[in-house]
């Protein structure tokens, strides 16, 4: 699926705060911020593994996840699935040297596929599907 350029938008914007939602096994959610989240290319969602260590392991066991970036008023969740754990490549190696200018390590790279995007932001449109 293609994201909105709405939702691109503010997933790349290094103000927003996003937050990315695993589910274990057990169907116990475990919901965490993730600044390192940013959508490369229309159809793709990736996310930094700095420290996440129980979304890691959600993420192996439980391929869904949510991912909410938020700034201000304006919200959008995206729905997605893993698409790959990258330990190499020209994404992973883009991300960890924009981490390594911040002294931050990277140990991976998840990239998740869209499946749904949905306006979260407060408002009568709140909940409404848009992709």
């Amino acid at each position: 699926m293609k994201m909105p350029q709405e939702v691109i938008r503010l997933l790349n914007d290094n103000e927003a705060t996003k937050v990315i939602t695993s589910v274990s096994s057990k169907g116990i959610p475990h919901t965490i911020v993730v600044g390192s989240t940013m959508a490369p290319q229309e159809d793709l969602v990736c996310a930094a593994e700095i420290l996440m260590q129980k979304t890691a392991s959600n993420l192996k066991e439980n391929p869904n996840v949510s991912v909410l970036a938020v700034k201000g008023m304006v919200s959008y969740q995206v729905v997605a699935k893993v698409k790959d754990h990258q330990t190499e490549g020209v994404i992973f190696d883009k991300v960890k040297a924009d981490l390594e200018k911040k002294g931050l390590p990277c140990r991976g790279v998840w990239l998740f596929e869209p499946t749904e995007a949905y306006n979260q932001s407060a408002g009568p449109d709140a909940g409404k599907k848009i992709a």
